[in-house]
């Protein structure tokens, strides 16, 4: 899908739910398509999308906030009547539920209209101190009064900013430290998301299990996935020690990463003792024949035998030496 107002233009458009306060993921839908969703529901996008998502959340008179391209009269209804929820969104000036009212033109900077039925209160707002006139329209269920806040904006406006930002901060969040990676296989870049939003999730309730013991540092979400990702492939890596057929950096490599102590083999003399080894002399394997250099140095892993000059000595903090015996 192409949306050429978002950060990214193109890819898979995801649908989400988050908590407003934590920026917890809450559930995600993938976007169908128009008539695809449409044939299915039988409803608006929005609607269908919104009543999908809260679907867990139905009956425990918890509130949604929505943007322009979810929010409609037919859907504000239906949360209220069939699924005990409240909503608080705001809505495009074009919809055919609306009644007639005063165009901005006609309209002062900073004042405000309400509208009210039964179940529904409609705010009409223009903005002050703005070049071009701007009318903001807002449908709530949640709210009753015309109350206005201390700046002279209507409550129903200063609700709706302090819990519209879950979503956006979320993707934030995911683009700040992500695990994508160049890819032409959708299904391989769902799953990169679906790490990011994992991560994110884990770091959240981390967070909020620290917060209830008291006392710990909360760690930055930089050094928590740093550490999660450790843990996730310390178990592989720490299998992969039994290959026989491991090269030796990448052994050294995984004892290192895994804070593993280094080996060393005491069934063979190392050191000074292996050069005063009573083992007979042999032409060093490393050498050309034409030279005839004979030795009595054995290497501890392969068991041939070199000579001074394809020796080096290695402390075991430098080099873990694993030997098997031939």
């Amino acid at each position: 899908m192409y949306i050429p107002s978002k950060p990214a233009k193109y890819g898979i458009k995801l649908v989400l739910i988050n908590d407003c306060k934590t920026k917890y993921l809450l559930g995600c839908k993938p976007y169908i398509g128009k008539e695809q969703t449409r044939l299915t529901a039988g409803v608006g996008l929005g609607h269908y999308y919104t009543k999908e998502l809260t679907r867990p959340y139905h009956h425990t008179n918890r509130n949604v906030t929505t943007d322009n391209w979810f929010t409609s009269v037919p859907l504000v209804i239906d949360l209220l009547q069939n699924c005990g929820m409240t909503l608080v969104g705001t809505l495009k000036a074009n919809k055919q539920e609306l009644p007639q009212v005063k165009s901005k033109e006609d309209r002062e900077p900073g004042t405000t209209a309400f509208l009210f039925t039964n179940e529904m209160t409609l705010v009409s707002y223009v903005p002050p101190k703005t070049k071009n006139k701007k009318l903001v329209l807002l449908l709530s269920t949640m709210h009753s009064q015309p109350t206005l806040g201390e700046k002279g904006k209507p409550e129903v406006i200063e609700f709706y900013n302090c819990t519209k930002g879950g979503v956006d901060a979320f993707d934030g969040m995911c683009a700040l430290y992500s695990c994508n990676r160049k890819t032409k296989r959708w299904p391989l870049c769902v799953f990169y998301w679906i790490v990011n939003a994992a991560v994110i999730n884990a770091k959240i309730v981390y967070t909020a299990n620290l917060e209830k013991t008291g006392g710990v540092k909360v760690p930055k979400r930089r050094r928590f996935m740093l550490h999660l990702a450790r843990a996730f492939i310390r178990p592989w890596a720490q299998k992969r020690l039994s290959s026989a057929t491991l090269p030796r950096p990448l052994r050294t490599l995984i004892r290192t990463v895994c804070n593993l102590p280094t080996v060393a083999n005491t069934q063979y003399p190392t050191g000074r003792v292996l050069a005063e080894c009573n083992y007979p002399q042999v032409r060093c394997a490393e050498c050309p024949r034409s030279t005839d250099r004979k030795t009595r140095i054995r290497c501890l892993k392969c068991q041939r035998l070199v000579c001074q000059s394809h020796f080096y000595p290695t402390c075991t903090n430098c080099l873990e030496l694993v030997v098997a015996p031939s």
